[in-house]
């Protein structure tokens, strides 16, 4: 993943992307026993959760749970995905 090599680089050390990672796994298996955890967004199929400093947007089914977008949310809700 693209956010956890940025701080691997970032910070010289795998230290913080460790973390960041159980974080977004444990996330997940909370959205997979949860799926309506996430709060819902403008599209109707879209949900989102809070990770962190992230926002992970996703979309479910009975099959399997969909990553649309990982988000920094301090970065501009204009520019947000969903």
């Amino acid at each position: 993943m693209e956010i956890l090599r940025y701080w691997e680089g970032r910070n010289g050390s795998l230290l913080y992307s460790t973390k960041l990672d159980g974080l977004f796994r444990k996330a997940l298996q909370v959205i997979s026993a949860h799926p309506l955890v996430g709060r819902p967004t403008t599209e109707a199929d879209v949900r989102v959760k809070g990770v962190g400093d992230y926002l992970l947007f996703y979309s479910y089914s009975d099959q399997a749970i969909h990553v649309l977008s990982v988000w920094h949310s301090k970065r501009s809700p204009v520019e947000r995905p969903y």
